[in-house]
Formats: structure tokens, C-alpha cells, sequence
């Protein structure tokens, strides 16, 4: 099977492009249909298969470019993955990433209807802007993770987050561990994507995020937002101006659209490499 290796922010992704035009090059026959867990967890092994934190999937979509299928490396299937919409829509946008491209690209995902606006100077990378929703945040609640309490805000970006802000402003390394730690623990505990926040200035936060299904990731775009919309939530940021959100492969910009309570998020995609396995 032909596939593209994908990353945004280091954050990266086997892509598999079953539509019927792209399939329709295919040698044989590409059933139209995605991987299984099993296949999904060799395929994402960084030893024994291409590797990755996930693999993404596009279908034929009614009133959409493609259909967006997720499924975590080992195999589970999120609600919604922001860098992973980033690079589903470069691929589409540049026609495999075979050319320059700008415009509008529209994701139906599991969490609904994702539009995309690329700008892609070149055929490989480009900068993708991503209509992420409008997110839902909780109140705050104390939870025991490894025996110690943490006050997590319960956000929604279509997927479950809870963000905990770390108080004073931990060296990023601080931050890495309390989400290999405490981060697992609640994950499992909670059923959610799990973000350690230090607060750097009104505007910017470093983050760490250890996320469901594939673990301490360099990047999480919808992490990322969810940490926005904590922020914006607690009145810790201006919703007039974006917020730098600073993960460890690099950094996200989110913006508020004050018309729709949108969260838009704005980061780089690239291709890494193409390639074929069998499965």
C-alpha cells in the first residue's frame, strides 16, 4: 500500500489517500477501507514499521474534500487531531504535495466539519490555518494523580482534555516529566489528553501534553487549544490578541473569533517522505 509520512511540529503521520481519484493509481486494487488496530500498531512502530504517532486516512466525503479518519498509534481512533488535520489538508491542497497551493480545504471528522485554509509556497510544506471549533471548558477539579492533587480544567475540542497549570514557570524539562508521570496516570484514570501548562507571559505557555493512544508527543494541536481556551476561560489572556502556545517541537498560534467563539489554529505541515508496505 502507497503511503505519505507527514509531521507537524514533529507531530507525524502515515497518510493513506483512499479516495477514489487518488486510489485510482494505485497498483491492483485499493479497497476503500482503513487499517485495522493490529495493522495501524505496526505500521506506527518506530522499530519495526514506518513509525509515527498515528496514521491518517481520507475517504470519499458528500460536501466535503475528504473524510478524515484518525487512529492513534496504537490503534484507538480520537475524535479529532489538529496537526493531523494540518497535514490531511496540505496533502489535499498541494494534489499529493506535487505543487504550490492556496485555498480552502474542508475535513468532515469525527468531532464535524474541520475547514482549512493552506498556504503552501512550496510543493512540501506550507503554513495551515484550521477551524477547530468552539470549545467547551469546565470547571476546574482537584484529581489525585500518583498520590499527589492536581486542579485540571476539563476543556472539549471535540476530544476530551483536561489542563493543569503548573504554578510559577518550570523549566521545560519539569514540565515533560509531570506529563510522563502525573499526565499517564490521569490519561488513564480519565479518558483524556492531558496538558502541563507553564504560564509565560499573558499571550504565551509552554506546554507538554501526553496524549491518549500514542503517548509524550512533540506537538498537540488540539492540546494546544485546549490550553487556550483554559487561559482565555480563567482570564489569564486578552482574547483580542492570539496566543503563542510553545510544545516541543515548536509553536502553535491560536486565535479567538469573537463572531463564532471559534478557536482558529495556525502551524506549519510537511512531507517527510512517500513510500509503500505491505499489510
Amino acid at each position: 500500500m502507497r503511503f505519505a509520512k507527514l509531521q507537524g511540529l514533529g507531530n507525524d503521520f502515515v497518510l493513506l489517500d483512499l479516495r477514489a481519484r487518488a486510489a485510482a493509481g494505485a497498483d491492483g486494487v485499493v479497497a476503500p477501507r482503513p487499517l485495522t488496530s493490529a495493522q495501524v500498531a505496526r505500521v506506527c512502530d518506530r522499530h519495526l514499521g514506518v513509525g509515527g504517532d498515528g496514521v491518517l486516512t481520507l475517504f470519499d466525503a458528500a460536501g466535503a474534500d475528504a473524510r478524515l479518519l484518525i487512529q492513534n498509534a496504537d490503534g484507538s481512533v480520537p475524535e479529532m487531531c489538529g496537526n493531523g488535520a494540518r497535514c490531511a489538508a496540505l496533502w489535499i491542497a498541494t494534489d499529493g504535495c506535487t505543487r504550490k497551493a492556496g485555498g480552502r480545504v474542508v475535513l468532515e471528522t469525527d468531532a464535524g466539519p474541520r475547514p482549512c485554509a493552506v498556504d503552501a509556497e512550496a510543493e512540501a510544506h506550507g503554513e495551515v490555518e484550521v477551524e477547530m471549533g468552539v470549545p467547551r471548558v469546565e470547571a476546574a477539579r482537584t484529581l489525585t494523580a500518583r498520590g499527589k492533587e492536581v486542579r485540571a480544567t476539563p476543556v472539549s475540542m471535540g476530544n476530551p482534555h483536561l489542563v493543569v497549570f503548573v504554578e510559577g514557570a518550570p523549566p521545560r524539562a519539569q514540565l515533560a516529566e509531570l506529563a510522563a508521570t502525573a499526565g499517564r496516570a490521569l490519561c488513564e484514570a480519565e479518558n483524556a489528553n492531558v496538558e502541563f501548562v507553564a504560564r509565560l507571559s499573558s499571550q504565551r505557555y509552554a506546554v507538554a501534553v501526553w496524549e491518549r493512544g500514542a503517548g509524550l508527543t512533540q506537538a498537540c494541536g488540539t492540546g494546544a487549544c485546549a490550553v487556550a481556551a483554559a487561559a482565555l476561560e480563567a482570564r489569564l489572556a486578552d482574547p483580542r490578541e492570539p496566543l503563542t502556545i510553545e510544545l516541543p517541537g515548536g509553536a502553535l498560534r491560536i486565535r479567538l473569533d469573537a463572531d463564532s467563539a471559534q478557536l482558529r489554529m495556525r502551524g506549519p505541515a510537511r512531507l517527510s517522505f512517500r513510500g509503500t508496505f505491505d499489510v
